[in-house]
């Protein structure tokens, strides 16, 4: 016997079959059958577990039409569970209710979602786009694609009413919250490649703040900034600043993330609870670097669970970005993994809580004979890959 194994427990919850009422989504119907997502499979369980399922559809809708909604909802879940927040509210709107130090926050949560799907079919989401190759095409959709399409999923929150025809109620005017901090967190899910756009994007349309290196005399690096009125998308056209919008003194904060996936649940049970001898799973991507003459991120590389790596909290990839306006601000410091956004003298500054930030990343699986190796070598190019397209378009050289 493996002892790697020992720790599985037979699918359930999550992964028994319902009966098929609407289309099994692909991603589920692979994440269900392949044998090398035991440890996702018995990751997701045990942290279904822990969820509070309010309206009783969260398994169907996981299975079919919402796997990628629903697998966002569960990482908050995890994410509160792994900061000390404890559930206090069973009433079905926000999402969740949580308490922790004598501080109730509520979070209602949402997606950018495809809109070319073609019908009733379902598109498994995929972390590339060929249109990653083009750096300009990148940086356009930062400044305007981006922050479009976590505008108009705000914006559908700021604007829903809960008991519409009964007694219309915007979420933070519910009894249970009212009077308490409100706070929307939100993932992108509306492109292939779209989970690769980190934070900035985020922060830059909420504040509608652009910022950008320059240099002085000296070489010193020197981080400009300024105002931006809108965002223009083909025929879509959007003011910046979500927070300076009338209504928005409501939503405390505004929780991102690019980490609400299955890899992130794949990691976790590879590096802890959950490992499996026949897997290898290789994580590549772009972090932070803490040199203050730094002007763009770092590239890095490493197999999953050696020793050594980085350890992953829930939080790592989160970002809490504060609304200066809030009538009812969430406490700085609440959240003790999640990287803090404020706006201090007309600027963002951000507290990281810990010495990795990964901007991006992906995971690669590897099963069979020879998979270290295979995944070690992978990595290298991939890490090779990213120095030389730093170098390339690296802004102080032209």
């Amino acid at each position: 016997m493996k002892p790697a194994k020992a720790g599985f427990k037979p699918t359930r919850g999550l992964f028994g079959w319902l009966p098929p009422k609407k289309q099994i989504h692909p991603s589920f119907r692979f994440l269900k059958e392949s044998p090398r997502n035991r440890s996702t499979r018995a990751m997701m369980n045990e942290a279904f577990a822990r969820f509070a399922d309010r309206d009783g559809n969260f398994v169907e809708q996981f299975q079919t039409t919402g796997f990628d909604n629903r697998t966002f909802e569960l990482y908050v879940s995890e994410l509160l569970h792994s900061e000390g927040f404890a559930m206090i509210s069973d009433a079905p709107h926000p999402d969740f209710s949580v308490e922790k130090g004598g501080v109730r926050i509520h979070i209602e949560c949402t997606t950018t979602n495809r809109t070319d799907t073609g019908g009733s079919r379902l598109v498994p989401y995929e972390p590339t786009n060929d249109r990653d190759l083009d750096i300009q095409d990148i940086s356009d959709r930062s400044e305007n694609d981006i922050p479009l399409r976590i505008g108009g999923a705000l914006r559908n929150k700021l604007l829903h009413r809960i008991n519409r025809k009964r007694d219309p109620k915007a979420y933070w005017e519910l009894p249970h919250v009212a009077g308490q901090p409100f706070v929307i967190a939100v993932e992108s899910f509306h492109e292939h490649g779209s989970l690769g756009f980190g934070g900035a994007a985020a922060a830059f349309y909420l504040y509608g703040i652009r910022q950008s290196p320059s240099w002085d005399g000296s070489g010193r690096l020197v981080i400009e900034q300024q105002q931006v009125a809108r965002h223009i998308s083909g025929d879509k056209d959007i003011p910046s600043g979500f927070f300076n919008l009338e209504g928005t003194e409501h939503v405390s904060a505004v929780l991102w993330t690019n980490a609400g996936t299955v890899p992130k649940f794949t990691r976790v049970a590879l590096a802890g609870p959950y490992p499996d001898e026949d897997v290898t799973v290789l994580r590549f991507g772009t972090m932070f670097d803490s040199d203050p003459n730094a002007h763009q991120p770092l590239p890095f590389a490493y197999i999953v669970g050696d020793p050594g790596t980085p350890e992953e909290t829930w939080g790592q990839e989160a970002m809490l970005i504060h609304n200066p306006n809030a009538l009812h601000p969430v406490p700085t410091g609440l959240f003790e993994t999640v990287t803090e956004t404020v706006l201090q003298n007309g600027r963002p500054v951000d507290t990281l809580k810990s010495g990795f930030f990964p901007y991006m990343s992906l995971s690669n699986v590897f099963t069979g004979p020879g998979r270290r190796k295979v995944a070690m070598d992978v990595g290298n190019r991939a890490y090779e890959s990213l120095v030389q397209l730093f170098a390339d378009n690296d802004p102080k050289h032209g």
